[in-house]
Parts: C-alpha cells; sequence; structure tokens
C-alpha cells in the first residue's frame, strides 16, 4: 500500500501542513522518538518563535473547519456522548457518508486530500490561543472572586476545577501552547517536544495505547460544539448543584467513616472491651483523640488532590467524559477533586 492509500489515522505519518499543502517531510534520525534523545529541533518554529508564520498558516484553516462544522454538526452525537463512546474515526466517517455530506478534511483519507485530526486539533486550539492573547482576555469578576477564595481557603496550593470538557480541552494546550510546534510534526515529535519543555503532554495527545489518552478528532468536534453553544446543558445550574451537593454529602460520609470513624472505634472498642472506665475515661478521650487525627492526615493525604490526577481520577476530559454510573463512583471515590486541582490555570 503506498503512503497516499494509508488511513488519515491520528498518528500517521503523512505529512500536510496546517493550511493543508504538501510540505517537506521532516528527516530525523531513529532516536528522534526517544524522549531521553538529545537531538533537538532548532528549525521547527514554535509559537515563541513563529507568531507571524503560525497566523497566517492557521487563521484560514481555523475558520474553514468551523464553517464546514456547521453543515454536519447536527447529525453528531452531543459533546458528552461522544466523550464517553469515543466513536472512532471510521464510525464517524460511514455515519457522515450515509447522511451524504461532504467529509471534513480531518475524516478523509490521505489521497482524498485529508489531514490529520491532530493537526486539524492544533489549528483551531492556536487559533483560539491566539485570538486570546490578541484581546488580552480575562476571566469573569465571578470566576475571580471564586478562584481567590478557594486559593485563599487552601493556602495557595488548590485552584478551581474544571468540569466542562471543553474548558478542560483548552486549559490543557494554553500550558503546552509556547512548545507546539507551528510547523506539521508526527505526533512522538510533538509529544517529544512538549516533554521536553518539562510541560504535561495533554490527553488527547497522547499515545493511542496510553489508557488516558482519547482521540484528538473527539476532541476537535467537543471543542466546535462548543463553539456552536451545543454543549450548554454540561453547564446547567441544575447539572452542577447536583453534583455539587452529591460531592458534599460524598466528602462529608468519607470524613465521617475514616476519620470520626476512626476516633470513636477507638473510644467505642475501648469500652466493649472494658480497658475504659471512669477512672481512665480522659486518658482513653485523647487516645481517641490522636487517633482521629492519625486518620485525618491519611485522609488528606489519600484524597488531596496531586498534578497527576489531572485527566485521570475523574476522567480524560472531566466527569463528562464517564457515563453517568461511573462518573457518580468517581466522584463519590474522589470528592475532593470535583471541586478543586491542584494545577494551576495557564
Amino acid at each position: 500500500m503506498n503512503q497516499s492509500d494509508t488511513p488519515n489515522s491520528p498518528d500517521g505519518d503523512d505529512n500536510i501542513s496546517y493550511d493543508g499543502s504538501a510540505c517537506a517531510p521532516l528527516v530525523h534520525g531513529d532516536d528522534d522518538h526517544s524522549i531521553d534523545s538529545n537531538y533537538e529541533d532548532p528549525e521547527i518554529p514554535t509559537i515563541s518563535s513563529g507568531v507571524k508564520a503560525m497566523l497566517e498558516s492557521v487563521s484560514y484553516d481555523a475558520d474553514t473547519i468551523r464553517k464546514k462544522f456547521r453543515t454536519y454538526q447536527a447529525l453528531l452525537p452531543h459533546s458528552d456522548e461522544l466523550l464517553q463512546k469515543q466513536h472512532s474515526f471510521h464510525w464517524l466517517r460511514e455515519k457522515l457518508q450515509k447522511s451524504d455530506v461532504e467529509l471534513p478534511r480531518f475524516l478523509k483519507y490521505n489521497f482524498e486530500g485529508g489531514i490529520k485530526p491532530h493537526h486539524a486539533l492544533c489549528c483551531v486550539l492556536l487559533n483560539e490561543y491566539q485570538e486570546q492573547l490578541r484581546l488580552n482576555t480575562q476571566a469573569t469578576q465571578t470566576g475571580c472572586v471564586y478562584s481567590s477564595l478557594v486559593r485563599l481557603l487552601s493556602f495557595g496550593f488548590f485552584h478551581p476545577q474544571l468540569n466542562n470538557p471543553a474548558s478542560f480541552i483548552r486549559e490543557q494546550f494554553r500550558r503546552v501552547a509556547d512548545a507546539v510546534p507551528t510547523e506539521v510534526v508526527k505526533p512522538p515529535v510533538l509529544r517529544k517536544k512538549i516533554k521536553n519543555r518539562g510541560l504535561p503532554v495533554p490527553n488527547y495527545f497522547l499515545d493511542p495505547e496510553d489508557s488516558k489518552q482519547f482521540p484528538p478528532h473527539i476532541a476537535l468536534l467537543v471543542i466546535l460544539q462548543d463553539g456552536e453553544k451545543e454543549s450548554r446543558k454540561l453547564d446547567s445550574v441544575l447539572y452542577r448543584l447536583a453534583f455539587s451537593l452529591f460531592a458534599l454529602v460524598a466528602l462529608l460520609l468519607r470524613i465521617v467513616l475514616e476519620v470520626i470513624g476512626g476516633a470513636g472505634a477507638i473510644w467505642g472498642g475501648a469500652e466493649v472491651f472494658t480497658l475504659r472506665n471512669s477512672e481512665n475515661a480522659e486518658l482513653w478521650r485523647w487516645i481517641s483523640v490522636g487517633v482521629g487525627v492519625l486518620c485525618f492526615l491519611r485522609f488528606v493525604t489519600l484524597n488531596a488532590p496531586q498534578k497527576e490526577d489531572e485527566g485521570d481520577i475523574l476522567g480524560p476530559a472531566g466527569p463528562w467524559s464517564l457515563r453517568l454510573p461511573v462518573r457518580m463512583r468517581a466522584v463519590a471515590s474522589h470528592p475532593f477533586h470535583y471541586f478543586v486541582r491542584a494545577t494551576p490555570a495557564s
């Protein structure tokens, strides 16, 4: 099979630029894919070294991707279903073909003039990131107040959690935007350049074999749907209130079971085994308090969010990327993660 006949899979090796034109292949040594390699790519510009080139090559493509999306958006499942089922490239392609809709380029094969989904995703996210820098957009006052309150109460250790999938995808990209090449590179090279900057690789850029990965074409469709206001239900007040109450109750129950329960077990056990009486009750009270403190330290150690938890504990793109029963189990198991995270906003 020729190069042009290979499927347009996310990790393919075709050389397509962000504007869809052919570009010369980037020649690297065999160990270029290794994270430990000392080989660097100084000739590949990033947003920090090639902002103008990025704007010229990305702006048109991003607009075209969005305009094309409006022709088939009604045929797609909702964002939460896309994330939960992670429909394959082939499933989406066949669904659109059955409706006689022209395929978007990231769902076409190489010989059809297709581009890789992660290339299209970079186009859209880089365009949004650049527009945000140009407008110097700031968070709303309400968001700033809430964020400041969370940092104040946690002594600066924690930050508000992102439970909207599109916000989660954008936030992961903003952290690595300066390391993303403005020219097309293979996925292993992209991951290597991000890791060489000491940055976490976004879930949608991870190797497909990684359990935390979700396909870049799904991430792209979620972003496009959010841009067309299709994901409003993900931010509904009713949903947020219901799950916030569920997470709060789960958190309180875990404190009762894992902290107060431990102290109470010592106090009650001492009485059951006739170790506690009126003469040594005060001693056992302090022993129970001491055990309660140890239980509380254990509770904090097990439940306090860590940077490594992002894209894992509550799903690869937040709670909505999990089916309802699995989502409820994840929130019940890690209720604190529903409210706060360890990673600061970019």
